[in-house]
């Protein structure tokens, strides 16, 4: 049966996601070495995004959700960009506190415990309404419309891609005269005692640069061009 449910309002929905943050958080704390059980890809993320955001999806296609998304008030427009990209400041400061620090700038706080759920609510709409807002032209380009197409697949292959990407990065650095060395999926390179240390942060920023930029021009024309092919034609 069908089920007839207008999307709560944006804010609602933000709440929402800080419920979720909260079983994120506590499955993360006490799941253990069970977060791969059962072949999920971490039950810290399928328990609080990937099944609530499926139904979620699932109940928005079905009445029709995305009209409410894209007559959202301008001022609550602009409050979820507001946030989603202080989450996004939030998010450099913790991972640079890891990889390249900035001098003056201490982040202790563990964002990433708690704000994964209430980041991808926020992140969700702004990304629909801006896209319904800038970039869903009637009628739309031939590349938006190749682009939009090509989405799905595009999302299936998209480690294949980064992987192809960060071949190529190894293989600058090997050619640079970087020594590398790897230590399961992760590479470093020798420090002067010998022993794995981690690319300086020239190399570190600059391969960020690169892997991103390459990745992107691999997965796009790969996924539109695979989705013509026999079979995969049919899927996506």
């Amino acid at each position: 049966p069908k089920v007839k449910v207008g999307m709560p309002h944006p804010f609602v929905l933000l709440v929402i996601g800080m419920g979720l943050g909260g079983v994120f958080y506590a499955i993360k704390k006490a799941i253990g070495p069970w977060d791969y059980f059962g072949g999920m890809t971490m039950w810290t993320y399928g328990a609080s995004m990937y099944i609530p955001f499926f139904a979620a999806g699932v109940l928005g296609g079905r009445n029709d959700w995305l009209k409410s998304v894209e007559e959202m008030k301008t001022w609550v427009v602009w409050t979820l960009r507001v946030i989603v990209v202080g989450f996004w400041i939030l998010i450099f400061l913790y991972v640079n506190a890891h990889a390249l620090p900035i001098p003056g700038v201490h982040i202790t706080f563990a964002v990433l415990d708690f704000i994964p759920p209430v980041y991808a609510v926020a992140m969700t709409l702004a990304i629909m309404q801006l896209f319904h807002q800038y970039f869903n032209a009637t009628p739309q380009s031939q590349f938006m419309r190749n682009a939009g197409a090509s989405a799905y697949i595009v999302y299936v292959i998209q480690g294949l891609a980064l992987g192809i990407s960060g071949i190529i990065f190894v293989e600058i650095l090997k050619a640079a005269g970087v020594p590398i060395v790897f230590e399961g999926t992760l590479f470093f390179a020798v420090g002067p005692d010998g022993k794995p240390t981690a690319l300086s942060n020239g190399w570190i920023w600059g391969g960020w640069a690169l892997v991103f930029v390459l990745t992107q021009l691999i997965v796009w024309p790969l996924g539109f061009f695979a989705r013509k092919l026999p079979i995969l034609n049919k899927m996506f």
